[in-house]
């Protein structure tokens, strides 16, 4: 028999083996589109042609170009932004190195693997900002390639400061991938700053402020140069007539964007504030959709308690630094009210010693 390599043996596949009536675990929007928007949407694919293979979203591409301000050679599209990391790894790492953060982003790890490329883990400091020195060591040390920072970092929720990521940026002798995932949480893009740093790429993805996860949409932003070197490494009509349609359209109603993420920072601040008020509780600021915390129970111990009561939240304790921590989506009102009721009482069951 054939066997994988060995690091691809060492990784275990995502799944998402849960579900539960109040859903907090994966950062998606609280929010789905109205039915009349959905109504649009299916008319448009409707009139698209499903026997033939989709065109190469150039239409999608200008319009996001047009978003952000920059050139259509300067972006790629991409299905889901996981897709767009693979593609940067695979084609500047792969044999080489990426270096990570540590906390970061969970997927980041497993990417750099399958795309064939060795990790170096760099430890963000005690408040989660970046080790800059650390960084720029890893970044110039022989065989580093891409250094990935997602800014807000998941899961930890905070951007990290512009100064210590131009440091980082001006280091490497390589790419530097700046996610913005959770950018629309922020008002806050390093895309301006495309102009200055030729090695610099930022990923975008619709999965978030868009409400769009279904429909798996993310894009990349670099110079031209770099961009139709990415292209390369991705599979040709990556990107199905839906999710074309679905993402035109929500780059046509950006007031429905703005809608959306002004509601979901107004609720994340009474939920950061009423969690914050809950005894036994140690919260962490967010710039995103989502609030990292801590508590005196094991992470997988307060998650099946939770879940007991329909609630489901994500385990992250298995990362450096966060011992003890979960991660709450900021979900609706009635949702989050539901989590903190179930919190109170899983924690109060824990003080009582039941269980």
């Amino acid at each position: 028999m054939i066997r994988p390599r060995p690091e691809l043996g060492r990784l275990s596949a995502y799944r998402l083996l849960r579900d539960a009536p109040v859903k907090l675990n994966q950062n998606e929007s609280p929010v789905d589109w109205l039915d009349d928007d959905k109504a649009q949407v299916l008319a448009r694919v409707a009139a698209r042609a499903w026997n033939r293979y989709p065109a190469d979203s150039d239409a999608l591409r200008r319009a996001f170009a047009r978003h952000v301000g920059v050139e259509p050679e300067m972006v790629a599209v991409t299905s889901g932004s996981n897709e767009g990391i693979l593609a940067v790894v695979e084609t500047f790492a792969s044999g080489r190195a990426a270096v990570l953060t540590a906390p970061g982003y969970s997927m980041s790890v497993p990417l750099a693997v399958v795309g064939g490329a060795q990790v170096r883990a760099v430890r963000l400091r005690e408040n989660f900002s970046l080790d800059v020195a650390a960084m720029v060591r890893e970044a110039r040390a022989p065989g580093a390639a891409v250094v990935f920072l997602a800014s807000p970092n998941n899961p930890t929720g905070m951007p990290f400061a512009r100064a210590d990521i131009e440091a980082v940026i001006e280091a490497s002798g390589g790419i530097v991938v700046v996610d913005e995932a959770y950018a629309q949480f922020t008002d806050e893009s390093f895309v301006p700053e495309l102009a200055r740093h030729p090695n610099l790429v930022v990923l975008r993805t619709f999965s978030k402020a868009f409400a769009l996860a279904g429909a798996r949409v993310g894009w990349i932003v670099a110079r031209a140069p770099v961009i139709a070197e990415i292209v390369k490494a991705l599979p040709p009509y990556n990107v199905n007539i839906f999710a074309q349609e679905v993402a035109l359209a929500a780059l046509e109603r950006p007031e429905l964007v703005q809608e959306r993420v002004r509601a979901i920072v107004a609720e994340r601040s009474r939920l950061f504030q009423v969690l914050a008020a809950v005894a036994g509780v140690e919260t962490f600021p967010s710039r995103t959709n989502f609030i990292l915390f801590r508590t005196g129970l094991p992470a997988p111990d307060l998650m099946e308690r939770l879940l007991e009561q329909g609630v489901l939240v994500r385990d992250v304790s298995s990362q450096p630094m966060l011992e003890r921590c979960l991660r709450v989506t900021v979900g609706t009102r009635e949702d989050n009210d539901r989590f903190l009721e179930a919190l109170r009482l899983s924690l109060a069951e824990r003080a009582e010693g039941r269980r």
